[in-house]
Order: structure tokens, then C-alpha cells, then sequence
């Protein structure tokens, strides 16, 4: 049975079979994964993390005013929102794919809050 393991946790990744991660806590308030069956397919998706950008890349064109409200009516700050970053791993036929490999560790980049795949 597949296994996957980083850290002090590990988790169970078939679907029949998924298990919570072994490790609660603040590190992860919560589930950094999850995992659907469409068929004879399963698909599991992991969170990367979180990549912060600014409020101004959502609506771009749109009247400052009208943009402003948006966003106070779905509870997002003025300034920056936290776009998630997932990979997905899909199985099927014997086969398991890897589709987005995620952000990666580049330090060079200095998202701290990004490629957290790995720790997954």
C-alpha cells in the first residue's frame, strides 16, 4: 500500500483507506490534503501552500470603488489575498501521475508560505 511521508507525519494516500495525518497542532490547522474517487480514478490533491498577491490582480479593470466593496463583501483585506497553491496525483490503470510538481524549495524565490509539498 502507497505511502507517502515527510516530516513527523504520515498518511495513508489510498482513497479506501485515507487516514488524518498523525500530527495536530498549530503546523496545520487544517487537512493539507484530501481525495476523491471519479470512478475507477482515484485523485488526491495536496496543498503546496499559500502564495501571497495583491488584491489588485482580482478585477483588475474594475471601478476602484466597486473593487473595494467586492472585496469586503467576501472578507478579503484591501491589500493582499492568499492564492493556493496544489499539486494533484492521480491513479488509474496502474499508474500514478504526478500533475504540478508544486513551487519547489528555491530560496531564492522567498515565499516562505509556498512549497510546502514537500512537508506533506
Amino acid at each position: 500500500m502507497p505511502r507517502v511521508s515527510g516530516g513527523h507525519q504520515e498518511m495513508n494516500m489510498m482513497l479506501d483507506k485515507t487516514s488524518p495525518p498523525q500530527r495536530t497542532g498549530s503546523e496545520e490547522l487544517v487537512p493539507s490534503r484530501y481525495a476523491v474517487r471519479v470512478g475507477e480514478i482515484e485523485v488526491l490533491v495536496v496543498s503546496d501552500g499559500v502564495l501571497p498577491l495583491p488584491t489588485n490582480m482580482l478585477g483588475y479593470n474594475a471601478d476602484p470603488a466597486v473593487h473595494a466593496a467586492w472585496l469586503k463583501d467576501m472578507f478579503l483585506p484591501p491589500d493582499a489575498f492568499d492564492w493556493a497553491l496544489n499539486a494533484v496525483v492521480v491513479r488509474s490503470g496502474g499508474q500514478t501521475i504526478l500533475i504540478d510538481a508544486g513551487l519547489g524549495l528555491d530560496p531564492e524565490l522567498n515565499l516562505p508560505r509556498a512549497g510546502q509539498l514537500i512537508k506533506r
